[in-house]
């Protein structure tokens, strides 16, 4: 049955939503708050030891199911650290206070247009989520980020045992809302996990090319999240990258 908005906007995660932080680099968030806590050692030793902590976050991140378990990998992570780190001279280093700057280092960070895209999509009555190839971390990052109360449901491959492009989870997503896949619209920045995805399955979809690239043809595109809301919302949103409508016709 025909409906004026669709049953749920799902937006991509990383990328559309959130980032990961580039200024300052963690490398160069830790080198500094080690040089605040007193530490004098050479770069080339704070990197490696942070390659270290790296390799081991990648190696258990996976098993993280709650907030509990997140607190302590990040202890852990501190822990591998400061092991790796070394003698570090007369600085004491504090495991609680090293782990809250490695977690301070990695912080994903809010897209700025993220909260607004959010707001207009819920202000008309229609359901904002997540449809994400990421982790069981996806929530407790959501959360942290500040944008875990606006988001339902949080769809992420991790926990549907799919990735993007494959149409499980895709239709995982309807299924949460209740929906057919013709009824949700995504918004996404991977041409080829989001929109070509999304089309495959019948999905309506809209890309996200913040730099400005210019969208294959059939594809609808914004330059910026509330612009893609705004496509969902639009009246050609059935038809967005299906072929019925383009960017330019909305």
């Amino acid at each position: 049955m025909a409906t004026s908005y669709p049953a749920a906007v799902f937006f991509d995660a990383y990328g559309t939503l959130i980032h990961f932080p580039e200024d300052p680099s963690p490398f160069d968030y830790m080198a500094d708050a080690l040089r605040r806590a007193g530490v004098d050692l050479p770069r080339a030793r704070l990197d490696d030891a942070l390659h270290a902590e790296m390799r081991y976050y990648k190696a258990h991140y996976a098993s993280v199911r709650t907030a509990d378990d997140l607190e302590r990998l990040r202890i852990e992570d501190a822990r591998v650290y400061l092991e790796a780190l070394g003698d570090t001279g007369a600085a004491a280093l504090d495991l609680n206070h090293v782990a809250d700057e490695l977690a301070a280092a990695f912080e994903s960070r809010v897209l700025p247009d993220a909260h607004a895209a959010i707001d207009l999509v819920r202000a008309a009555g229609v359901r904002a989520g997540v449809l994400s190839n990421f982790s069981y971390l996806l929530p407790l990052v959501l959360d942290e980020a500040g944008l875990g109360d606006g988001l339902d449901p949080i769809v992420f491959s991790a926990a549907v045992g799919a990735e993007k492009p494959d149409p499980k989870i895709f239709a995982a997503a309807a299924t949460a809302v209740g929906a057919d896949l013709a009824d949700c619209v995504l918004i996404g920045d991977d041409l080829a996990n989001d929109v070509g995805g999304a089309q495959g399955c019948g999905m309506p979809v809209v890309w996200l090319a913040r730099d400005g690239s210019d969208a294959p043809p059939r594809v609808a595109a914004a330059r910026n999240l509330v612009d893609a809301a705004r496509l969902a919302l639009g009246p050609g949103w059935r038809g967005l990258s299906l072929g019925e409508r383009t960017a330019a016709d909305a």
